[in-house]
């Protein structure tokens, strides 16, 4: 498994991230790499 570090830069956006979900950051930073990757396959 890799592992990689995410660096946020804007406090407040990440403060605001952090408050919006229901499960634990990394399944939902997973969540939206899925839909992303989804969104640029149908293109």
């Amino acid at each position: 498994m890799k592992k990689y570090l995410l660096l946020i830069e804007d406090e407040k956006l990440w403060e605001k991230f952090k408050n919006s979900i229901d499960n634990d950051i990394n399944s939902e930073i997973i969540s939206l790499i899925k839909k992303k990757t989804e969104t640029r396959d149908k293109k």
